[in-house]
């Protein structure tokens, strides 16, 4: 393999699949490597952990086809120290067991594995897809993974479901004491008016997929056991868990006892003062919801520390209602509206608070109450 490309070029390769490269994988030290392969004028560059493959690719000048693997963490981070501007070229060679760098103000040898060595990517056929804006999809990502566990002792929550549906694709995560539902329209539909197409992503796989994805139109592609992310050089390609989603449209609730609108960012720094006397390990603070007031007022307790007792403006209809809840779990989903002013919609303290935007948005956060 030699070839010749620009050191920024190789740079923004390198930053968006080296991070995937496991570390102190000692049973299988090719996994802390990335693959290089020239071919017709492009290095493609690929990692993965053997659950999630990265793989995007470059242009350059390539003057002998061939492959290799190196340190990944040792590559990105020492082009990032040479001494050459963004638009300088690198000269890439491998020769025998190493890869060689040579630059106007020096060289480097790096010693890898062979390509050989390096786990065989699975490949998804790009058939019935759907298209998206990337930053569409990066922002209701955002809404929905902080419901979702990193824990895989619930295979079936253990990762975000993508539910296509026609026109549009629901993307939802929970944890059973909290759910984030964001609708996304899509613009193309190869089973239009054929139902749902469920497919459950894992939790690790939406992380990388927030690090790469940029704003530009993304495709995506499902099959029984893999996913396809594909936007411009870069794709991403996983396993899907094999479980069945809970039914969480039973839990939505349809019908509440007191509607409230009221400031995000009063709210939330309202909140933040109240957590400061929760009581450890439970974060528990209270809200009472005063119609005839129009008032929020929200008080947490800890008999180590004191009491607080606080008042937040809001529009309060229907019946008086007293809840409490976990602040950090309501702080995240009061964040994750995309709106100034957010309305919630409660029934009582055994069924669960709806989150959810002012505008026409479709996303709703729900969070069950904490009982006391």
């Amino acid at each position: 393999m030699k070839g010749v490309f620009l050191q920024k070029n190789l740079t923004e390769g390198l930053k968006k699949v080296s991070h995937l490269a496991s570390i102190g994988k000692e049973s299988l030290p090719i996994l802390n490597n990335i693959l290089i392969r020239a071919e017709k004028g492009l290095l493609y560059i690929v990692s993965t952990n053997l659950e999630i493959a990265i793989e995007t690719y470059i242009r350059g000048k390539i003057e002998k086809t061939g492959s290799f693997t190196i340190p990944a963490n040792l590559f990105s981070s020492h082009l990032n120290f040479l001494p050459i501007l963004p638009n300088d070229s690198i000269k890439l060679e491998v020769i025998e067991n190493e890869l060689c760098l040579k630059y106007k103000n020096g060289e480097t040898k790096i010693k890898g594995l062979p390509a050989e060595d390096f786990p065989i990517i699975p490949r998804l056929e790009k058939k019935d897809g759907i298209k998206i804006l990337g930053k569409e999809l990066k922002k209701s990502l955002q809404q929905v993974i902080i419901a979702t566990p990193t824990s895989e002792s619930r295979p079936e929550i253990s990762g975000v479901l993508f539910n296509q549906k026609e026109k549009n694709l629901v993307l939802v995560g929970t944890d059973s004491y909290r759910l984030a539902e964001k609708v996304i329209e899509i613009k193309n539909s190869a089973e239009e008016g054929e139902g749902s197409k469920k497919t459950i992503i894992p939790i690790k796989t939406c992380q990388e997929l927030l690090r790469i994805l940029e704003d530009d139109e993304v495709e995506i592609f499902f099959s029984e056991s893999q996913s396809l992310f594909s936007q411009g050089s870069t794709s991403l390609i996983s396993r899907i868990i094999q479980a069945e989603f809970p039914n969480y449209q039973e839990i939505i609730p349809k019908n509440f006892r007191t509607k409230v609108s009221v400031n995000k960012e009063n709210l939330a720094k309202t909140i933040k003062g109240a957590s400061l006397f929760s009581k450890f390990g439970v974060n528990d603070i209270s809200f009472d919801f005063l119609p005839e007031k129009q008032k929020i007022i929200i008080s947490s307790l800890n008999p180590q520390l004191g009491g607080v007792k606080l008042e937040v403006e809001a529009e309060v209809f229907g019946e008086k209602n007293s809840l409490s809840f976990n602040y950090r779990y309501f702080l995240e989903g009061l964040m994750s509206v995309p709106t100034d002013e957010i309305n919630l919609e409660i029934i009582d303290d055994s069924s669960p608070v709806i989150i959810k935007p002012t505008s026409e948005e479709k996303f709703i956060y729900l969070l069950m109450p904490i009982k006391t």
